[in-house]
């Protein structure tokens, strides 16, 4: 029966766009307009907001969790997240017994350690999410044996998350790892004798991906028009070739030969001056860079007119917002958004720290009645698993978090996409949304391979793996902790557990239809020990639409 009811909800999955729904949360605070105004008041948030801000700005909470931020105003736990030091990824990294180099699996088993148990949320979120945005992968490609390398270029994303864009896209743009990705560490100056041109690969997707996009944008992200309704291209041909002679030079740091150089993927790329192209450089609105500038303040220039071109503010803080709150953000959402990208309220640009706190902040994101009926997001596979193991305490004897294959059972893996476009792209439609203006980015990697791998991954991390019914050999495998919520059940009965899930796993929205569905799991499994019939139970739930989607 509990295969017929989860085979049924994951049909539904398969059609699920972002749907919306009702509900309240923190209102947006006002703006001081000058120090003689009387200090905002932030209301404190109930269960349910607390639980929908912590979806949004979390890997997923914990009951605990939720409990310390609920009283608190939604302002008062970013404040707090804001305040906390960084959990960085590269110093936790555990090499495997009897090993003495790290290998692709510790990287990831540091990448759960971090994600699920490190007390900075928030800035573990953002991470993740601009991961998603300045993408790099070692998949297929030389970067697989530098774990040590993409922890630390996850640190370089984790240090920038509440600071500048401006100095993100720099060290982004400087990184080993990035000119390894993107093949522009040993770029070279033209030489026509030897065939050798500037590679062009980071031009392109500097641009496309992590600035301006491919069209020229209004405030609210929306495409600007010709008198002719059509749209605008932000570069062409030339402004690829000015760009490809910027990053021309920049090698490994501390090499002491441009070919087969002193490979250091930790340090940030230098440059050999006479490998840079002096020629002149035609970057965006119409700027150029002299020849025989220099490449270091040629980069600067080029990088400065990149974060200043008017599409940076609106591009990145729309897919921000599609990573963090929901994938069809209002036209006036984007604005706002935008418009603190633009300027923090004290004249700077790219603030990052605004920009989060804006987008989370937003009336939208905090009172669903504000909000569009779509409002809302897919909630991508890492996310589902990673609040499950938070939840529920999950560990193993050995202390690693092994999970190869997670590109099969989730379709994804950190810092693992299959191209510099992400698992999934944000303008992503799948065919049940088509005819509308609605995109479902996460969609796109719900296949039947993954969403049947999701499915099957779910049951036996939540069945199979209960800590309780294991001995002491269980070495590698993920065991997860029932034992809190069997005692919730034993004390105040098993409508008080469903009541728990819904503040925990669905911010106080679960609907009528599911949680008589999932009381029934009991009666059906009424024979079985109580962890199991929690077990089915929970089962059931992270397998609906309903958990699937984040609103």
């Amino acid at each position: 029966m509990i295969q017929i009811k989860a085979m049924i909800l994951l049909a539904i999955m398969f059609i699920l766009g972002a749907c919306g729904g009702s509900g309240s949360g923190d209102s947006a605070p006002s703006q001081e307009e000058g120090g003689s105004q009387p200090p905002i008041s932030y209301p404190k948030m109930t269960q349910a907001q607390a639980s929908r801000l912590l979806h949004q700005a979390t890997f997923g909470p914990t009951g605990a969790e939720i409990d310390a931020a609920t009283n608190l105003s939604a302002h008062a736990w970013l404040e707090q997240q804001f305040s906390l030091s960084p959990t960085y990824h590269l110093p936790l990294l555990k090499l495997s017994p009897d090993k003495e180099q790290a290998t692709y699996i510790n990287r990831i088993d540091t990448w759960w350690h971090a994600s699920l148990r490190a007390p900075d949320q928030l800035r573990q979120r953002v991470a993740f999410a601009l991961s998603q945005i300045f993408v790099v992968s070692d998949t297929g490609n030389n970067l697989r044996s530098q774990p040590e390398a993409m922890l630390n270029y996850y640190d370089l994303l984790l240090k920038h998350s509440f600071g500048n864009y401006r100095d993100l896209l720099q060290d982004v743009t400087l990184s080993p790892v990035m000119g390894t990705y993107l093949s522009h560490l040993g770029n070279e100056k033209a030489n026509v004798e030897l065939n050798i041109r500037p590679d062009e690969n980071y031009a392109r997707e500097v641009m496309q991906l992590f600035t301006i996009g491919l069209e020229e944008l209004n405030l609210d992200g929306t495409p600007k028009r010709t008198a002719q309704g059509n749209t605008i291209a932000t570069y062409d041909q030339t402004q690829i070739e000015g760009f490809a002679r910027i990053f021309t030079g920049w090698t490994f740091a501390d090499s002491t030969k441009w070919t087969r150089p002193n490979k250091d993927y930790l340090k940030l790329m230098q440059v050999w001056p006479e490998y840079h192209s002096e020629l002149e450089k035609v970057l965006l609105n119409g700027t150029v860079v002299a020849a025989n500038e220099g490449p270091e303040n040629a980069l600067k220039l080029a990088l400065d007119n990149l974060f200043e071109h008017d599409n940076v503010g609106p591009f990145i803080s729309k897919q921000l917002i599609q990573r963090l709150t929901t994938s069809n953000p209002s036209a006036d959402y984007v604005a706002r958004v935008a418009q603190v990208f633009n300027d923090n309220g004290s004249g700077i640009r790219g603030d990052l720290k605004a920009v989060i706190y804006a987008i989370l902040m937003d009336p939208q994101a905090r009172d669903l009645s504000q909000a569009p009926a779509h409002f809302g997001k897919l909630k991508e596979p890492l996310l589902q698993t990673a609040q499950l193991w938070r939840e529920l305490n999950a560990y193993s004897q050995s202390g690693y978090f092994i999970t190869w294959g997670l590109d099969e059972t989730h379709g994804q893996v950190p810092l693992g996409s299959p191209s510099v476009f992400n698992f999934y792209r944000p303008d992503y439609q799948p065919l049940t949304l088509a005819g509308t203006e609605l995109v479902a980015p996460e969609a796109q990697i719900a296949n039947s391979a993954t969403s049947i791998g999701l499915l099957n991954y779910h049951y036996s991390s939540l069945v199979w793996r209960i800590a309780s019914t294991k001995d002491d050999n269980t070495g590698n495998q993920i065991l997860v902790d029932f034992s809190d919520h069997a005692k919730l059940v034993e004390a105040e009965g098993k409508t008080a557990l469903i009541d728990y899930y819904n503040q925990v796993f669905l911010s106080g929205q679960m609907s009528d239809e599911l949680r008589r569905e999932l009381l029934g799991v009991f009666d059906w499994a009424e024979k079985q020990d109580l962890q199991y019939q929690i077990a089915y139970c929970l089962f059931l739930l992270v397998v609906s639409p309903e958990y699937a989607h984040q609103r």
